[in-house]
């Protein structure tokens, strides 16, 4: 497998969102990726090769915080790496446009989620009550991308 990591586009949402239905129990309406290609604030990658989406990342990065709004990678394609890799390369953009800290939502019931995170360094800050659509609890997970002066 030799994917490529590139800046997602609007003529790739089908795929990302084929992606988004298979691995969330409540996926974003496909209007939410639509909307985020539009916004200058907006960091929206894809993990792909000859065509084939196999992963995405988003994040928005407002002020010094980078919000890590949505990583995923398709079933047959997790476990690969590519996941790893959409976090460093967003990390790094969100450096680049000087964040100084990033933070994600995660179901408190992903355990495997939570672990990828903490691995990158994430801890859990505080939890969000009846924070997804099916009333499950979000950890809220942060990290300093890089000292502030």
């Amino acid at each position: 497998m030799n994917y490529h990591i590139r800046k997602m586009k609007p003529q790739d949402i089908d795929q990302v969102y084929e992606i988004e239905c298979m691995v969330f129990p409540n996926p974003w309406p496909r209007s939410f990726f639509q909307n985020d290609l539009l916004k200058d604030d907006t960091i929206a990658l894809k993990s792909e090769e000859d065509g084939v989406v196999y992963g995405y990342a988003l994040a928005s990065c407002v002020l010094d915080e980078l919000h890590i709004t949505n990583i995923a990678v398709a079933p047959e394609y997790q476990h690969r790496g590519i996941g790893k890799k959409l976090l460093s390369e967003i990390e790094r953009m969100g450096r680049e446009r000087e964040c100084v800290y990033a933070y994600l939502e995660v179901r408190i019931n992903n355990i495997t989620a939570i672990e990828f995170y903490k691995k990158f360094g994430y801890r859990i800050i505080q939890v969000r009550k009846n924070y997804y659509l099916d009333g499950t609890d979000a950890y809220v997970m942060a990290k300093v991308l890089k000292e502030a002066l």
